[in-house]
């Protein structure tokens, strides 16, 4: 359900800043032409900090994530390696690409993390259920 909520905020993310840049404009045009001279200087420039405080706020809260960290964990064994991470959802955005030693994991909202091995790797099994991946793979 985290997933859905930030997907939807992503969506709204170019529309906010247009809105937000329609806004500033037409507040300071106002500002400018109610208040001529030096009241009219401060409370344009008190209009643009308020404005630059709350454009900082909405990208604080545009920026954050569903997951913070990635929890992964790799198991060695014997001819297999096994890694499981915590990745979010839907299942069809799970990706999973192999690059020699490097294992690139994707998943939905835009989440890409890479997992470094020490040993070059083929893919064998991968499942994803309830927001965990188990990916088997083979040392080459």
């Amino acid at each position: 359900m985290q997933t859905s909520k930030n997907h939807k905020v992503q969506e709204f993310r170019p529309l906010m800043v247009v809105l937000l840049t329609v806004l500033m404009i037409v507040v300071i045009v106002f500002a400018l032409r109610m208040h001529r001279g030096f009241i009219g200087i401060v409370l344009t420039l008190l209009v643009i900090f308020i404005l630059f405080y709350w454009i900082k706020e909405i990208r604080k809260m545009l920026k954050k994530s569903g997951l913070k960290d990635f929890i992964y964990e790799v198991l060695d064994e014997g001819n297999y390696v096994s890694i499981i991470a915590q990745v979010p959802g839907p299942e069809d955005d799970v990706k999973v690409l192999m690059l020699g030693k490097r294992v690139i994991i994707k998943g939905g909202d835009g989440f890409r993390k890479t997992v470094t091995l020490p040993y070059n790797v083929e893919l064998v099994n991968k499942t994803y259920k309830n927001g965990i991946l188990t990916i088997k793979m083979q040392k080459l």
